[in-house]
């Protein structure tokens, strides 16, 4: 998630990161603002240089002649949108405002189905896979925050093996490139390793992570389907257990945050995780850490998101 602050007065645009670095970023959301209206209304119009859908808040810390609330939130899925305009009480005069915005990916839907029922990302034509329940780095080791719903998979593979899509989404993330550590530096956990990630029609997000390198055939921008093969299993040591690892998220509000703090130090945003539901050999569950499970498939499982003209295009999946 990342903040930047924008001050707008009449005739007269300023704009700052919190630091020197801050200003040189990159950032995925740029905003830009225009007068309209005879110059009384202000257009707040936002630029999105990356793939996928954000959320998007404004927070505006000053308002003067407009009723316009101090938070606006949004959904941004374009690469250029127009965010609001903000309207004067007196026509005749231009407003005056001050706002920060904040910005992350995914959204949160408002009808989101947490039963939705997922593909196992391995072939059913192996043997059972061991799936194991993997715990929180940050809260367990860090002494942090506990994760709303945490939830996360590894699959215990072989070296070959290919790793497929769980659920019909686009491709926003794509890491590659990371090598194994050489035999003997074994590790467990890296923060660097080869991932994508992919976001679902209901704004929810997918990291395939654990990759190995070289081997993933998807790009930003894909459409993947359940099935759809995205890589090969990885490993992060040379040697080590091959396997993919897994977690569904999705943003949401932060309770915690102030928008009139003077000190900006809780987020806008976070993270919240679920235990989604599989399709199995034994029929539709939640996942037991330590159980063994054989991946399934069916046209309906594959289809059930997918367009008349989708089916028609793919119909081997």
């Amino acid at each position: 998630m990342t903040l930047k602050i924008k001050s707008i007065a009449i005739g007269f645009i300023c704009a700052a990161g919190w630091t020197a670095v801050a200003a040189q970023q990159r950032f995925d959301i740029e905003t830009t603002t225009r007068w309209v209206n005879n110059n009384t209304s202000l257009e707040i119009n936002a630029e999105k240089r990356t793939t996928g859908s954000y959320t998007v808040l404004l927070q505006f810390t000053d308002r003067q002649n407009t009723r316009q609330q101090p938070i606006f939130k949004t959904v941004m899925r374009n690469p250029t949108q127009k965010l609001l305009t903000v309207e004067p009480i007196q026509a005749d005069r231009p407003v005056r405002c001050t706002y920060r915005y904040y910005y992350i990916r995914g959204y949160r839907h408002p009808k989101l189905d947490s039963t939705f029922v997922y593909r196992l990302p391995y072939s059913p034509a192996r043997k059972a896979v061991q799936a194991h329940s993997l715990y929180d780095l940050n809260e367990r080791h860090f002494d942090g925050k506990p994760i709303r719903g945490w939830s996360a998979w590894q699959f215990l593979l072989e070296e070959g093996d290919t790793v497929f899509a769980m659920r019909k989404g686009i491709v926003v993330e794509v890491h590659d490139g990371e090598t194994p550590l050489q035999a003997g530096l074994q590790s467990t956990f890296r923060s660097k390793n080869n991932s994508v990630l992919v976001e679902h029609p209901d704004g929810t997000l997918c990291n395939y992570s654990v990759l190995a390198n070289g081997t993933i055939t998807v790009r930003e921008g894909d459409v993947v389907f359940p099935g759809t093969p995205i890589a090969q299993a990885g490993a992060y040591y040379e040697e080590g257990e091959r396997q993919v690892r897994i977690c569904i998220y999705f943003p949401d509000d932060n309770p915690a945050f102030r928008p009139n703090a003077s000190v900006r130090d809780v987020s806008a945003f976070e993270w919240v995780f679920y235990n989604p539901w599989f399709a199995t050999g034994d029929g539709t569950m939640q996942l037991t850490g330590g159980r063994f499970y054989r991946a399934t498939t069916s046209p309906e499982l594959v289809q059930k998101e997918m367009t008349k003209k989708e089916i028609k295009l793919y119909p081997d999946l």
